[in-house]
C-alpha cells in the first residue's frame, strides 16, 4: 500500500460518485474494476460499503430538504433485514447468475423508459419499497453492489431528481451501517481494506460539492436520460463481469448451444 495507490482510489471515488449523483446510482458498480485492480477482488465488497458509508452522509446533508421520509419509513425495515442477512451470507454464497439476471433487468430500462422520454411505465405504490428494500439490500450485501436497480421503482413512483438522490442516500446509509457491523464481526475488514475504503470514501464524499450544482441545472428529461443510460451501462458491466461463466456454460455443450426447432446457433 502506497500513496499512489491511495491517491488513485481517492480519484476513482470522486469521479464515480460524481456520476452517481448526476444519474442516481451505479457508482459502486463503476468502482469495481478500479477497486479490484488496486486492492484485489476480496476487498471489493468491504471497500465499496465503507465508501458508501462515508459518501452518503455528505449527500444527505447537501440534499436534506429533498428527502422523502414517507418512502424511508417503508424502505428501511426491509433494507436493514436484507443487509444483515446478505452480509452474513457474503462469504458462502455464489452469486454469478444473479448478476447476469440483474444486468439484463438494468439494460431493459432503456425500453421501459424509452431512453428517458417516458416519465413512468407504471404507477408504483409506496409500500412496494418494503419488499424492494429487502431484496436489493440482500443482493447488494452478497455481491458488493447491484447497480441502480431501485431507480426504476423511484421513477415510477414519481420522485423528482433531487428527491430520488436524497432519499436513496438515506436508505443506503442505514444499510451500509448494518453491513459494516456484520463485516467487522466476521473479520472481513483488514487494516488494508479499511485504509482503501477511507481513501475512496473521502473522494466520494467530496464529489457532492462538485455534482450538486450540476444536478440542479439538469432538466427532468436530462436526468431520466442519464439515469437510464447509467442503468444500461451498469447492466452491461455486470454481465461482462460474468462472461467466463457464460462461456463455461456454452462450452458444456458438445457443439455449442443446442439447436431449437432445427435452428443451429453456431
Amino acid at each position: 500500500m502506497d500513496r499512489l495507490q491511495l491517491g488513485l482510489l481517492f480519484g476513482s471515488g470522486f469521479l464515480a460518485w460524481t456520476l452517481n449523483t448526476l444519474s442516481a446510482g451505479g457508482a459502486g458498480l463503476l468502482l469495481i474494476p478500479a477497486v479490484t485492480f488496486l486492492t484485489g477482488s476480496a476487498a471489493v465488497a468491504p471497500v465499496i460499503t465503507l465508501t458508501e458509508l462515508m459518501a452518503n452522509p455528505a449527500r444527505i446533508l447537501a440534499f436534506r430538504r429533498d428527502v422523502d421520509w414517507s418512502i424511508v419509513r417503508w424502505y428501511l425495515p426491509g433494507a436493514v433485514a436484507g443487509a444483515a442477512a446478505g452480509a452474513w451470507l457474503f462469504a458462502s454464497v455464489r452469486a454469478e447468475w444473479l448478476q447476469i439476471f440483474i444486468g439484463l433487468y438494468l439494460i431493459g430500462a432503456v425500453w421501459e423508459f424509452r431512453g428517458g422520454a417516458r416519465e413512468r411505465s407504471y404507477r408504483a405504490r409506496r409500500w412496494w419499497f418494503l419488499p424492494a428494500g429487502l431484496i436489493v439490500s440482500l443482493l447488494s450485501a452478497l455481491m458488493g453492489t447491484v447497480g441502480p436497480v431501485l431507480n426504476s421503482l423511484y421513477l415510477n413512483y414519481g420522485s423528482d431528481k433531487e428527491t430520488l438522490v436524497a432519499t436513496k442516500s438515506v436508505g443506503s446509509f442505514a444499510t451500509d451501517v448494518v453491513k459494516i457491523a456484520v463485516f467487522t464481526g466476521l473479520g472481513v475488514f483488514s487494516g488494508k481494506a479499511l485504509a482503501f475504503g477511507l481513501a475512496t470514501g473521502f473522494g466520494a464524499a467530496l464529489s457532492t460539492l462538485a455534482a450538486k450544482p450540476w444536478l440542479e441545472r439538469m432538466s427532468g428529461r436530462q436526468f431520466r436520460t442519464a439515469v437510464v443510460a447509467l442503468m444500461a451501462v451498469s447492466g452491461v458491466l455486470m454481465i461482462w463481469k460474468q462472461h467466463e461463466v457464460i462461456i463455461a456454460l456454452y462450452n458444456q455443450f458438445p457443439s455449442g448451444l443446442p439447436s431449437l426447432g432445427g435452428i443451429a446457433w453456431d
